[in-house]
């Protein structure tokens, strides 16, 4: 195929956003559990979209689960 000196062809791009649920399970105390929401709010800074910090059961003896979310962008290059 021929092109003209003056044509050129502009590079073709997708970009796919996913947000992605991950768990932190038996943390031991709500201390802990709100120092590694600190860490993973420093770690991915403005990604990190939405957070729970639960408690697994009543009681003494329980333990806590965090729960976050973090929104990833990946560009393909198409041509």
């Amino acid at each position: 195929m021929k092109y003209h000196a003056s044509q050129f062809l502009l590079p073709l791009t997708q970009a796919v956003t996913t947000d992605r649920g991950h768990s932190l399970i038996c943390i031991p105390d709500r201390f802990a559990a709100e120092t590694e929401l600190t860490r993973l709010k420093a770690e991915y800074g403005p990604r990190l979209i939405k957070s729970v910090i639960r408690k697994d059961k009543p009681g003494r003896g329980s333990t806590y689960t965090l729960r976050y979310f973090t929104r990833e962008t990946v560009t393909n290059t198409i041509f």
